[in-house]
């Protein structure tokens, strides 16, 4: 959506005006007395001091047009001197001179606040943000990557214009210290690929310990969960060997500077920008050395400039991206450990430590789905569950899959989900087992932490589930009394899920659509609780187990073969 943003119940309440607020690029209004101003101009006071980058010495008073940039800070200092420079040759739009104020702003805190803005929430591993007003928003906004544009604009797609031209570029790579570099030696000299990184992964010992900066809110850090994600998954049987890479990396970090001392901990290898290595080796005692990840998204540092810009000031981002990507300031980006859009360098490019002044390949982060696909599979590793597994226990679970020529017991391909599922599931999560039959349903085992005891309870109790000699089916009445359990005891730091495995279709009498208005009035959107179904065998109505998930945002999924349990079970837990 476009234009003004809807509040949400997360939004900070609404504040009457305030002469003295202040944000993003906003000033204090500072009143000075009359007698003071008139002793002022006595004196023949004449200059104006300004806060950033600006043109007012030059002669561009307060009645210019001033042009807004919020640039992430491995961009910052260059835009700061370029502004600086472009404003002194008193730039003009009509009569008015423009002058750039550059404010230095970390990506991922601008998307956070650009969300909220357009009345929706990009996930940064962090709390929704204040929602900023218009004036608070800057004219151009130059993130590390095409990444966060991406990001934004599945909020609100028409946010900035849709050209973005990319101002000046930097390879991710992967960061190791010399030590580690001479180890690796001739066997990482053309570049790390997926089937290297796999190699290197699963070698024992380890030749790496990986640490990131969380994805969600780092553009390198992105980059490397999908680099692993290439280098693990082959086909989606493989999804569950994702999860445990993302969990043995522990952590993660919330930025570069966190993940430098990491290393002091015992950190070999990260992906970061080439520029935070140049950055780094620039104050460090123990240099990094950079090794190149091939194939690896590059940040491209994009011009954006917000949509529906008064003329004057659509004009001035206009002229200023035009001197930005000129030739006439390569150096300073050059300096300040950037290459240009082409992956080139200029004079000034600091090398050594892996770095050098060859070309590098220009490929943007732009694949929005495959982001997306890293990025769940990512949170699900991290984020501890909470759920109530709810598990049929109605005497046709004792029949095979298909009928037909599949001899596998239904109640057999649930015990071996089960059991594989444990592992998929972080030691800080709650789970709990409860099983239906007959007149209703009984809790096996109550909700709890999965400390050693409980998943040792939770594998007994699997082991143990058999059949009942009933075919009266509670699944509606089931479903219902598992949601206000979580709804009882909801976390909001876990995924609160009820994941049901059933075989058949509710035989308590109860209509698919009174299930559905219950579910409806019990839903409460502070405490979103999904309801995720897993059909077993061909007796499976799919459309109404269908029904019931997409109440509460769930999914469901039919399984006739035991082989795609596992699959489909990971599936149904990251969807």
């Amino acid at each position: 959506m476009s234009g003004r943003h809807i509040r949400h119940s997360w939004d900070a309440p609404e504040l009457p005006a305030a002469p003295r607020r202040t944000g993003l690029f906003g000033r204090r209004a500072v009143r000075i007395p009359v007698i003071i101003v008139g002793v002022l101009s006595l004196c023949g006071l004449a200059t104006v001091v300004v806060r950033g980058v600006s043109a007012d010495a030059d002669g561009c008073g307060s009645a210019g047009i001033k042009l807004t940039v919020a640039a992430d800070p491995a961009i910052a200092p260059a835009l700061t001197e370029i502004g600086n420079r472009w404003s002194a040759t008193n730039p003009l739009v009509g009569e008015d001179c423009v002058r750039v104020e550059v404010v230095a702003k970390p990506s991922y805190q601008l998307a956070n606040s650009l969300g909220t803005w357009a009345g929706g929430n990009i996930d940064v591993a962090d709390k929704p943000a204040p929602t900023p007003q218009d004036s608070e928003l800057p004219v151009v906004w130059v993130p590390d990557s095409t990444y966060w544009l991406g990001r934004v604009r599945g909020v609100d797609r028409d946010l900035f214009e849709a050209d973005a031209p990319s101002v000046a570029a930097s390879p991710v790579v992967l960061a190791v210290p010399e030590t580690v570099a001479r180890q690796l030696g001739d066997k990482v000299k053309g570049g790390i690929d997926a089937p290297l990184l796999k190699q290197m992964l699963f070698a024992k010992p380890s030749a790496l310990k990986l640490g990131v900066v969380e994805p969600r809110r780092d553009t390198a850090g992105m980059v490397g969960a999908m680099m692993l994600s290439d280098a693990v998954v082959a086909q989606e049987k493989d999804l569950p060997n994702l999860v445990g890479v993302y969990r043995a990396i522990g952590g993660p970090v919330p930025d570069v500077e966190a993940l430098w001392k990491a290393y002091a901990a015992g950190l070999t290898a990260a992906p970061v920008s080439e520029q935070s290595v140049i950055a780094y080796n620039a104050k460090a005692k123990a240099p990094m050395a950079a090794v190149t990840l091939a194939e690896a998204p590059t940040l491209d540092f994009p011009f954006a400039v917000r949509s529906r810009q008064p003329r004057p000031l659509a004009t001035a981002a206009a002229m200023f991206s035009q001197a930005v990507r000129g030739g006439e300031y390569k150096s300073v980006f050059a300096e300040n450990g950037l290459r240009s859009p082409d992956g080139q360098v200029s004079t000034g490019f600091p090398t050594g430590h892996g770095i050098t002044s060859a070309g590098v390949f220009v490929q943007p982060l732009a694949d929005m789905n495959k982001v997306r696909g890293a990025m769940t599979v990512w949170v699900a590793a991290k984020t501890p569950s909470r759920v109530i597994a709810l598990v049929d226990a109605t005497s046709s679970m004792g029949r095979t899959m298909t009928g037909g020529g599949n001899t596998a017991v239904r109640m057999q391909v649930l015990r071996s989900a089960a059991e594989n599922g444990l592992r998929l599931f972080t030691d800080d999560s709650e789970l709990g087992l409860w099983a239906f039959a007959g007149k209703g349903h009984v809790p096996l085992v109550p909700l709890g932490e999965l400390t050693r005891s409980q998943r040792s309870k939770l594998l007994t109790a699997v082991r143990q589930a058999a059949p009942q000699p009933t075919d009266v089916s509670p699944l509606y009445q089931s479903v219902i009394a598992g949601y206000r359990e979580l709804l009882k005891g909801y976390d909001p730091a876990r995924s609160n899920t009820l994941v049901v495995f059933t075989d058949g279709r509710d035989g308590s009498g109860m209509a698919l659509r009174t299930v559905q208005k219950e579910l409806e009035k019990l839903a409460d959107v502070t405490k979103p609780i999904r309801v995720v179904l897993l059909g077993l065998g061909p007796d499976v109505k799919l459309a109404d187990l269908q029904a019931v998930a997409d109440t509460t945002g769930g999914v469901a999924f039919q399984v006739t073969d035991p082989a795609q349990m596992e699959t489909i079970f990971l599936r149904a837990l990251l969807a």
